[in-house]
């Protein structure tokens, strides 16, 4: 019975999905998931709804994937940190692991402990750039122009962030406590 019960939920979003749409194809690419997920993937849907001008205009649902950085990405990020900074806790926001990504992380260095936002391409982050003046300050990579999709991708690493690195602290205590349901 709970089984059935799942499918139905799952279901429904689908619909949902599909039914807040512009057209069929963006539904199927926002509701599945990408070809080749890192291991550690996990899908997020932004259920924010932004106002339309029109009433008949449709509403935008992003789907992504959020989790910590893989090494490539890493080390990509660590081969362009000027030498006395270091970062750490990086997490990756993306629709799909070719196209482009988003990456937040922790940045420490003389007089600078802070959050910085870069944007590439593929797992290797191609084309790296800044996305905004922390990022810049500590590699030396100007900031990039941002279209919409990158906008709404950096618009989701803090979320993504606290959900990798600062559960909330029933979740802790449940890790901790061995008699916890």
């Amino acid at each position: 019975m709970k089984r059935m019960g799942l499918v139905a939920v799952g279901f429904a979003g689908l619909l949902i999905v599909t039914a807040c749409s512009s057209s069929t194809e963006e539904a199927a690419t926002s509701a599945s998931p990408s070809a080749s997920p890192s291991p550690s993937a996990s899908a997020s849907v932004d259920m924010s709804v932004t106002p339309s001008e029109s009433p008949s205009a449709p509403e935008t649902i992003l789907a992504v994937l959020c989790d910590a950085a893989t090494e490539e990405s890493v080390a990509a990020i660590e081969s362009v940190l000027k030498p006395d900074y270091t970062v750490s806790q990086l997490v990756d926001v993306r629709t799909d692991d070719k196209g482009q990504h988003a990456i937040l992380g922790f940045v420490e260095g003389p007089g600078l402990a802070v959050l910085a936002q870069w944007t590439g391409t593929g797992l290797g982050l191609e084309g790296l750039a800044a996305a905004d003046e922390f990022a810049a300050e500590v590699t030396g990579l100007t900031v990039a122009p941002q279209d919409q999709q990158i906008t709404d991708l950096l618009s989701q690493t803090v979320t993504c962030y606290s959900a990798i690195y600062a559960p909330e602290d029933g979740d802790d205590k449940k890790k901790d406590d061995g008699n916890a349901e």
